[in-house]
């Protein structure tokens, strides 16, 4: 269910908002042990009554796009790039988080949320003990990006 909720509202915001086409989303729920990130990682992880991390990881060709995007034309010094694409993938996962909130259990009330972190130095994420890991790679006509949840509680990961 929460994992449904943040792939609709990623395609809203791509389709409606950015004029990014969405090609296609697989998604797999499960028996996932780990998960591999791309070149641009941003996670939040929620409290309070839902105890889950949500992570979005980018492939070049899409932060590339949103970068676009979010500076609108406004040229890049090459020292600020990295900085730039880091500050878009956790706009990114913020944005999503705030439109799917109130689609959570709850309506989002009782769930905190943490600032975005970025994680680029890690190439995959891997599951822990009893958490489940449900997880979608989504298709652009500018690249792809995985979306991601690991919830740290032994529950049902078709729910996430």
């Amino acid at each position: 269910m929460i994992l449904d909720a943040l792939i609709l509202q990623t395609k809203l915001l791509l389709q409606d908002d950015m004029g990014i086409t969405v090609n296609s989303v697989q998604s797999e729920r499960g028996l996932i042990n780990k998960l591999n990130m791309k070149n641009y990682t941003s996670m939040i992880g929620t409290g309070g009554k839902l105890s889950l991390l949500v992570i979005i990881s980018f492939d070049n060709s899409m932060i590339d796009k949103l970068v676009d995007l979010f500076m609108d034309g406004v040229e890049i010094d090459s020292d600020e790039v990295l900085e730039i694409k880091d500050s878009v993938a956790g706009e990114m996962i913020n944005t999503l988080m705030g439109l799917a909130l109130p689609t959570f259990p709850g309506r989002g009330k009782g769930v905190t949320i943490t600032p975005p972190i970025t994680i680029n130095d890690a190439s995959t994420i891997s599951k822990h003990k009893s958490s489940t890991i449900a997880t979608a790679e989504i298709n652009t006509n500018f690249g792809q990006f995985s979306i991601s949840i690991i919830d740290s509680k032994n529950s049902n990961s078709q729910e996430k």
